[in-house]
């Protein structure tokens, strides 16, 4: 199973690593000496406690004039390398995966981890309310619906059901958009569905319910989201990205105190619909990650056969 999108994605990329960052300038400081800081976010919930953050002034704080950058996830390393944006959030197995063909991209931090419990995943394999698939063994020889292949949805499930022994190799996977994917399983086109919230919460509502939770097999500690920098910056400076990682702390911290108050700047940046938002499983907000938990995803990858050759974490994080 190849992904045609990421080979594009990564010759994308690598064009624009060829050209270097002749194309960006020099973000300026603001009158008030604060370093200008445009961050490329994708519209989804792991980004949320950066945003509350800007919010309650911890960036400010720290010295930083943080601008959100609404970005789609192809968009966001080459827009570091261009220089368009500092700092860019996606996640880890994105970053490893750029790293293994040579783009000079690191995890500046973790923002996000996997609740404890794994039914409050915002990842979940969903089949119809009257499915006769009650075990994921029984997903061999079906269709599964993902977004998009090999991204970390996919990538998580494929670890969950490998982890409770099902062949993958014998599982269908087929791309189709969230939005798509409550109508394409209650139709039957499609007898699972690998979605994320808020489509979860959607899928239960219309009757769907959840046979595996995208955390399943994962050990603590394993990073989900993060934030990432080109090598050049952290090189040239390390004291701005040490004063993001330091706010963004701070962030977390807060977020994961006042959950009301980062559900209520969701549909502010994303397309959650405000009685969705207060609805929605949210991840972890935390900067902490383990080692084990990098090695991990490069493991995945590897056993998918994602990347050409066997991935390793070295130097893929601050």
């Amino acid at each position: 199973m190849r992904n045609p999108r990421g080979v594009i994605a990564v010759a994308a990329i690598l064009a624009v690593t060829a050209v270097g960052c002749a194309n960006g300038e020099s973000t300026p400081t603001t009158s008030d000496g604060l370093r200008t800081v445009r961050v490329s976010t994708i519209g989804v919930s792991g980004a949320a406690a950066m945003v509350l953050g800007v919010r309650q002034g911890f960036f400010e704080d720290a010295g930083l004039d943080v601008r959100i950058v609404p970005a789609e996830a192809p968009a966001v390393i080459p827009s570091l390398l261009s220089g368009d944006a500092e700092i860019g959030f996606l996640n880890a197995p994105a970053v490893l995966l750029a790293r293994s063909n040579g783009v000079p991209v690191v995890a500046v931090s973790n923002t996000s981890a996997n609740p404890a419990d794994p039914a409050e995943n915002n990842i979940q394999l969903q089949v119809a309310a009257d499915s006769p698939i009650r075990v994921p063994k029984q997903l061999e020889g079906r269709t599964v619906a993902v977004d998009t292949l090999f991204q970390l949805p996919h990538l998580s499930i494929l670890n969950a059901l490998t982890s409770r022994g099902v062949n993958v190799a014998k599982v269908k996977f087929t791309e189709l958009p969230f939005p798509a994917m409550t109508d394409a399983l209650r139709a039957g086109r499609v007898d699972a569905i690998l979605t994320a919230d808020p489509f979860v919460t959607v899928g239960l509502a219309a009757g769907a319910r959840n046979l595996l939770s995208g955390s399943t097999g994962q050990p603590v500690g394993v990073p989900q989201s993060v934030f990432l920098a080109s090598e050049k910056l952290t090189t040239s400076e390390r004291a701005t990205v040490d004063s993001f990682r330091a706010a963004l702390t701070r962030a977390c911290e807060y977020a994961q105190l006042h959950p009301d108050e980062l559900r209520a700047v969701l549909p502010t940046y994303t397309r959650v619909a405000p009685d969705l938002a207060v609805k929605i499983r949210l991840p972890v907000y935390t900067t902490a990650a383990a080692p084990a938990g990098w090695q991990h995803w490069a493991d995945v990858l590897t056993r998918q056969r994602v990347a050409k050759k066997a991935v390793r974490p070295d130097g893929a994080y601050l």
